[in-house]
């Protein structure tokens, strides 16, 4: 915003100001880029855990093709930078765990820090990426011919000084562009002192959002969201609408098939996985999107506050994932053309985009009958 020119002119008292002051591109380009990328980094990501070149597109083909990201990353909302920050650093740190070069080792390393950096810096949530690096280097000290314990303290300093060096930036920045008094002033006046502004503004802030007391008619408790309960209203005229509302394909299946990853994961703990049991790291890489969506998701069964559907948002890129890895370590996926595939795959290939084009009218804000409007609405609020 302050590239392409906007200096403070335009307000945000209210939802629904009109966007007079400045071009709405300005604020929406960074979420509309992360949207773009994030079923790339899905393909990513399932490459660097082992997947097969078809399961890892099983997982970006349904990161494409939900509804619900695609709505959150056309609008101005914090979700898409998150995700995408989260995937990039897991996808760095597991390169830099398979990188027998100390150098670029040590680079790649830095870069997932910075992802870090940027993932909490946009969102406290983004915590869950910091979690999952740790994991990912400190797994295979636990290994007969592993790294170091030297080795692996110094790969974490690197991640660490490039999470610091961003954050901390950041807020160096944040403070230089807004010198002036405001309504933002309600969160902190700057004395000065960076380093102790910073923990004035973490404290007001955890506090503000952990104790609001409102409530909202698009709210939905946690448990509600892998079944896309309660869809947010965005925008109405006469005829269309949007709403973030995510692909039912996506959602429902992902859902169901988290049912079955916990059981599997469950049955393995007590013991009674099926003969043959997976290596250590490939073990390793097919839990960590399980432990992605249980980090991301369990903390919000104990926060009070109004939450909404789109808090699901990283939880369900990392359900895409696991339930991706399950679908092939069950015989979903095999190398060879698309016509080479098991016909389940083929098909779920195929329902994917019929999912979004079914919901895709209240993605878009299309002309719909206003009898359909008037009943989802009524469904949404009731």
């Amino acid at each position: 915003m302050r590239f392409g020119g906007y200096r403070g002119e335009q307000s945000f008292a209210s939802i629904g100001t009109p966007l007079a002051q400045l071009d709405p591109l300005l604020l929406r380009l960074v979420p509309a880029i992360s949207g773009s990328l994030i079923p790339v980094l899905v393909f990513l990501l399932l490459t660097q855990l082992g997947a097969s070149t078809w399961a890892a597109f099983l997982g970006g083909w349904a990161a494409l093709f939900d509804n619900a990201l695609l709505v959150q990353t056309r609008v101005l909302a914090l979700e898409g930078p998150l995700i995408l920050c989260i995937l990039a650093a897991l996808i760095l740190a597991l390169a830099a765990t398979r990188q027998p070069h100390p150098a670029r080792q040590a680079l790649l390393c830095l870069g997932a820090g910075i992802c870090v950096g940027f993932a909490v810096g946009t969102k406290f949530t983004g915590l869950t990426s910091a979690l999952l690096v740790a994991v990912i280097l400190l797994a295979p000290l636990g290994r007969q011919a592993g790294p170091r314990l030297g080795d692996v303290a110094r790969l974490c300093a690197w991640v660490a000084l490039g999470a610091a060096t961003t954050y901390l930036g950041g807020w160096a920045l944040h403070f230089s562009l807004l010198d002036r008094p405001g309504p933002g002033d309600i969160w902190g006046v700057p004395g000065g002192k960076l380093v102790q502004d910073i923990v004035n503004i973490h404290l007001t802030m955890l506090q503000a959002n952990y104790g609001l007391g409102a409530t909202h008619p698009n709210g939905s408790p946690w448990w509600a969201w892998p079944w896309m309960w309660r869809p947010i209203y965005y925008y109405a005229s006469p005829g269309s609408a949007i709403y973030l509302l995510g692909n039912p394909v996506v959602w429902w299946g992902t859902s169901l098939g988290m049912l079955c990853v916990l059981w599997n994961s469950v049955r393995g703990a007590l013991g009674q996985a099926p003969a043959g049991g997976l290596p250590t790291r490939q073990a390793m890489a097919r839990l960590l999107p399980l432990l992605g969506f249980l980090v991301s998701y369990l903390p919000y069964l104990v926060i009070p506050r109004v939450m909404f559907l789109y808090h699901y948002l990283p939880s369900l890129v990392f359900a895409i994932c696991a339930v991706a890895l399950w679908l092939e370590q069950r015989g979903w996926a095999r190398p060879g053309r698309f016509a080479d595939q098991p016909r389940a795959l083929r098909w779920l290939i195929i329902l994917i985009p019929v999912g979004f084009l079914l919901v895709g009218p209240l993605s878009y804000g299309l002309s719909l009958p206003e009898e359909f409007l008037g009943w989802l609405a009524r469904l949404v609020h009731r």
